[in-house]
């Protein structure tokens, strides 16, 4: 049965579809207006105005391979080299003020937050190149491995532009429906939206407004400016290659000790174990409870890693 509706709907796209028209495009227009009160006039319109994309599909059901490297050899050869730092300090000159009114509002660093946005989006340069609309209709509509999921995406995507009195159509992100310069699904961004420009506009395609959502993010999940997030550790022997390392690996100060590895100061820590694949070489770390926070907003051991490390790097 799966297999027919594959073939139903890639045939659909050959020709266009109007998903409005479609049965489950109608049941989504009934349910979006006996849930939240919407007209069904106009999810119907929102829904007639959205393309089909067979490309975004195909990531989603194992036909296109993700060429995208994600290991923490690339992350060190993109994020940390003199030029991805330099555009770090001069984003930071750039919006000092809504940055400032954010650490001050949320009590988060400025350094913090300018780490998300490069990791994310590299300033805003990427995270933009689709219309949200058609990404999370596709998804939502189609089989594929979280159709569910970009269902209750769709839903919120209109809450997201009826909430900020937005035109669904220009609200913009990327292959995966993550939204703006901080790329926050939906349902994120309806929790931690912010109007940091004071606009009178929760615009996830803003960047002031990028800033303070993720410093909210930050805030609202225990951010500490205390603590550092990372730090390198010490080891005497290779036996940190029996400890299993992952985001909720945390370990007693006595055990990092007993397998040769040396916090630095006595307390537990999170247990990062990383492979270079350029160098052959493990990298080291141990993670306060600052990086459990960014694990909460990405769940990868390299993105929480490069996020906290970036941000000291900025520090210097």
């Amino acid at each position: 049965m799966r297999k027919v509706l594959l073939i139903i709907f890639s045939s659909l796209a050959l020709f266009g579809v109007d998903y409005s028209t479609t049965f489950e495009g109608k049941r989504f227009i009934d349910k979006m207006h006996k849930k939240y009160g919407f007209s069904k006039s106009y999810i119907r319109w929102v829904l007639s105005n959205a393309v089909h994309r067979e490309d975004v599909l195909q990531r989603y059901n194992g036909k296109r391979k993700n060429a995208t490297d994600f290991s923490w050899a690339r992350y060190k050869d993109k994020i940390f080299i003199d030029e991805s730092i330099e555009l770090g300090k001069e984003f930071m000159r750039k919006y000092n003020y809504y940055l400032s009114k954010a650490a001050k509002r949320y009590g988060v660093s400025k350094e913090i937050i300018t780490a998300f946005i490069r990791v994310e989006s590299k300033f805003g340069l990427y995270g933009n190149e689709d219309r949200s609309i058609d990404v999370l209709t596709t998804l939502a509509f189609n089989p594929n491995r979280k159709q569910r999921f970009f269902r209750s995406e769709l839903e919120k995507l209109f809450l997201v532009a009826k909430k900020s009195n937005m035109d669904i159509l220009k609200i913009r992100g990327s292959f995966a429906g993550a939204m703006g310069c901080v790329q926050q699904m939906p349902s994120i961004y309806l929790k931690y939206g912010v109007d940091l420009d004071r606009d009178g506009v929760k615009n996830p395609n803003s960047m002031a407004d990028c800033i303070g959502s993720i410093a909210k993010f930050l805030r609202v999940n225990g951010w500490d400016n205390s603590k550092e997030g990372v730090y390198r550790a010490k080891v005497s022997s290779k036996d940190f290659l029996k400890l299993k390392s992952g985001v909720r690996s945390r370990y007693s100060y006595s055990t990092l000790i007993k397998y040769g590895i040396y916090p630095p100061y006595k307390s537990s820590f999170y247990y990062i174990r990383l492979y270079d694949k350029y160098n052959k070489k493990y990298d080291i770390f141990l993670g306060d409870s600052n990086y459990r926070v960014i694990t909460l907003y990405n769940y990868s051991k390299q993105y929480a890693t490069s996020i906290a490390l970036y941000a000291k790097e900025l520090k210097k």
